[in-house]
């Protein structure tokens, strides 16, 4: 059985991994150097998983070790079994202190590892029929996977875990398209300086030889601040001793699994209302019916005006749509003269045996990225967005796993994370919201 605390430990490497990675992706495919925030956060997180590495490699050293002596006790009772064989003269052979404890029996491999039986179906046979033979595999599986005496409840084979089906929630899909600032651990206030006005109106032509035109050098330049101001974000959920102690050891994994799912489900939401719900934005359509939307050159053609419209605020040309599954879908049902779909999906998710690997859609409308997403709020549910990416700001921190044993009493454990969170419209000029009043 693997060490849960040695996994949890492999699970916070490959995160401070990935973070560093993608911070250096983004930066690669933005053609730029790490900012000062950047380079700062990458070299945080790099002392922290050096440190982390050293801590996995010395309990990994302690669990080789121990894997070790296991290995030399078997060898160890497979002779003393061999000898006493021989000096029984090949008579009844004696028994191996190596029990199904110590060993998966091996009831219920799969098919390719030579496995016979059902667990579920013997369970049946146990259960409703009274089936010995059935009886008899489940508690020696229940024995072997549960390293104690009887097994409590029902406990699947270990390949089982890899099958579990958590509840079917929003990845991640717009708030990683956005520009994102890693907070590291610091939940104070980011103070962003931008400048309001501009000197444009000083340079005059010189009317007068040899003497200054009046007003040439009026103080103009101004110059305020954004402010993005994180929240903090925390949940906990409680669970039975009982069910930690009687169920694959993968099962905390699983329901810290479900705390960073949700985690995720509500950045998604809280950068779908940022960029929707943004003010001051860049002219947009407005669609009195979905008829009227439905038409193929008006619908093209708003996306079309929304880039142009984006590009009038001179920071770059729209390379985003934000978008809800519904009007996704209406964009797909666009057709040329031709019955070829004027917005084609350019991008799959890769899939497994469970199917698609995530519900990320992305099509394409005039070379801006198309992408549904379920965490638009429902405030804004016939409303989509074309925006420059870099116009929204996403900061967030690390998220945190804990646990804490008794705080309600012996009978349950409680799991929770916590992190900081905030979403900033820097350029409201680089987002133009389009609008289907009358859909239905």
């Amino acid at each position: 059985m693997p060490n849960p605390y040695l996994t949890r430990l492999r699970e916070q490497h490959d995160a401070l991994h990935a973070s560093i990675e993608g911070l250096q992706t983004r930066a690669a495919e933005a053609n730029r150097d790490l900012s000062d925030d950047e380079f700062r956060s990458v070299t945080d997180q790099a002392a922290q998983l050096k440190k982390l590495t050293a801590q996995i490699e010395d309990l990994a050293g302690v669990e080789q070790s121990r894997a070790k002596v296991g290995e030399l006790a078997a060898d160890l009772d497979k002779g003393a079994e061999q000898g006493q064989e021989q000096n029984l003269g090949g008579g009844e052979q004696s028994r191996s202190r190596v029990t199904t404890r110590d060993r998966d029996p091996g009831h219920y491999r799969s098919v390719t590892d030579g496995g016979q039986h059902s667990f579920f179906g013997d369970h049946y046979r146990a259960v409703k029929h009274g089936d010995g033979e059935a009886k008899k595999r489940l508690d020696e599986h229940m024995r072997a996977v549960t390293q104690s005496s009887g097994g409590a409840g029902i406990i699947p084979p270990k390949w089982l875990t890899d099958e579990y089906q958590g509840l079917a929630r929003q990845n991640r899909v717009v708030a990683d398209l956005v520009r994102h600032i890693d907070l590291g651990q610091d939940p104070r206030p980011l103070v962003l300086p931008k400048q309001t006005g501009g000197t444009d109106a000083n340079i005059t032509t010189q009317t007068t030889e040899g003497a200054n035109n009046a007003g040439w050098g009026t103080d103009r330049y101004t110059s305020d601040v954004d402010t993005l101001t994180p929240v903090f974000k925390a949940a906990w959920q409680d669970v039975s001793r009982q069910l930690l102690d009687a169920s694959t050891p993968a099962v905390d994994s699983l329901i810290f699994g479900d705390l960073r799912a949700a985690w995720d489900t509500v950045v998604e939401a809280l950068t779908c209302a940022a960029i929707l719900g943004a003010t001051g934005t860049a002219a947009g359509t407005t669609f009195a019916t979905e008829a009227a939307f439905a038409t193929n050159a008006a619908a093209i053609d708003a996306v079309i005006d929304a880039q142009t419209a984006v590009a009038g605020d001179q920071r770059g040309p729209a390379d985003l749509a934000v978008m809800n599954f519904r009007r996704f879908g209406a964009f797909r049902k666009l057709k040329d003269s031709t019955n070829r779909p004027l917005m084609p999906v350019s991008r799959y998710s890769p899939q497994n045996a469970t199917g698609a690997l995530d519900n990320r859609l992305v099509g394409d409308i005039e070379g801006v990225d198309a992408v549904a997403s379920s965490g638009v709020p429902t405030a804004y549910a016939e409303t989509y967005a074309v925006l420059r990416r870099n116009a929204v700001l996403l900061a967030e921190s690390g998220v945190q796993d804990f646990t804490y044993e008794q705080a309600g009493g012996p009978a349950f454990v409680r799991m929770g994370l916590w992190g900081y969170v905030g979403t900033l419209v820097r350029n409201p000029g680089g987002i133009s919201i389009q609008t289907v009043t009358a859909a239905s």
